[in-house]
């Protein structure tokens, strides 16, 4: 039996490294809106955390992709049956244990992860962990992959990495914090007009200051984004669950395609050789296996990019948590026609939305 728990926040409680972290407004907004998502995926008699039990008629439409879970609310947890539980939030991080510790009275502080783990969650989530230990074995794949990363933990450091020649695109380097969210932590460079600006140059220092380091990446005409989804098992092992083909708008997520893996590829494919694609997977099982024994298993994704050129950005981001994408793979298996999931706001609420 698994307790449930949508918690969005959880990039930015990774960025904040701060137990008793408040998430901004839209963030707990979206909480409070999407928080019966999990009953997408969950198992017959599983228990999902909500704000408000009363607050589910939104998830009506999906009735028929849902099993028969139990709602119950942050208050409950003094009293739920702790008997073969499993906790299995969004993301973990300090945050969320925090306040499930804390709404429990402690019962469920032997069920989540202890300091260490989550301390080591947090820095395989990191930017510069994917840029060393995934991206440049990821390189080797194919010469159609594409892609650099450089953690810069000095100002004046960075300032000598970039390198002003013109690259033919709007921007050239692509400046990352190591932890953050939707594109929050992104910053485009054109050394060719703007530069390092002094709003550009405070952003630059506070990351430094708060999280260490600056990722320096070069800019990439990209052309679609899409990812690979897995799931990390107690044992170590890595099992490789499908694609994800989705869309962002300046970071953000959007929506995703519901479809089989076949047109999935498919749709790739007219971009890029699909072959590499199973070469990439692969490589990152390889890779990924046996690492997160110990620290973390369930479900994590790698997100991707093709760019100009028909080259392969095989590594963007590491997210050590459920994605979208996972939830479109849950949801492809209950559908028989191809489908858009979006994610929308309107009138100050978030709603996911199924079209055909």
């Amino acid at each position: 039996m698994k307790l449930h728990i949508f918690n969005p926040g959880h990039d930015i409680a990774l960025a904040a490294n701060d137990e008793k972290m408040t998430a901004p407004h839209a963030v707990r907004q979206m909480q409070t809106d999407l928080g019966f998502i999990p009953a997408l995926w969950a198992d017959n008699c599983d228990y999902i955390l909500v704000d408000d039990p009363n607050n589910t008629i939104s998830n009506n439409e999906y009735r028929r992709y849902i099993h028969n879970v139990k709602y119950i609310n942050w208050n409950d947890l003094r009293e739920i049956d702790k008997e073969k539980l499993e906790v299995s939030p969004w993301g973990w991080d300090k945050t969320i244990r925090y306040k499930l510790s804390i709404a429990s009275e402690g019962k469920l502080d032997g069920y989540m992860p202890d300091a260490m783990q989550l301390e080591k969650i947090r820095e395989i989530s990191g930017r510069n962990w994917a840029s060393e230990n995934l991206l440049t074995n990821l390189l080797n794949c194919d010469k159609a992959c594409v892609g650099e990363s450089v953690a810069v933990d000095d100002y004046n450091k960075l300032i000598n990495v970039l390198d002003k020649v013109d690259n033919g695109l709007a921007y050239q380097y692509v400046l990352k914090a190591p932890w953050s969210s939707s594109g929050r932590g992104l910053r485009y460079v054109d050394l060719q007009n703007e530069g390092i600006n002094e709003h550009l140059q405070g952003w630059i220092k506070n990351v430094i200051r708060k999280q260490g380091q600056v990722m320096v990446e070069p800019y990439y005409n990209k052309i679609r984004d899409f990812g690979m989804e897995f799931i990390a098992h107690t044992n170590g092992e890595i099992e490789y669950l499908g694609l994800s083909v989705f869309s962002t708008l300046n970071g953000a997520y959007m929506g995703n395609v519901l479809t089989t893996e076949e047109e999935k590829e498919k749709l790739l494919s007219r971009y890029i050789n699909a072959e590499i694609l199973v070469e990439i997977r692969n490589t990152i099982t390889f890779i990924m296996n046996g690492k997160l024994r110990g620290i973390y298993s369930g479900p994590f994704g790698i997100d991707m990019m093709i760019v100009n050129g028909g080259k392969i950005h095989p590594c963007v981001e590491l997210n050590l948590r459920r994605t979208m994408g996972h939830v479109a793979l849950d949801l492809t298996r209950k559908m028989t026609e191809k489908h858009i999931m979006r994610m929308e706001f309107n009138a100050g609420h978030y709603s996911l939305k199924i079209k055909n």
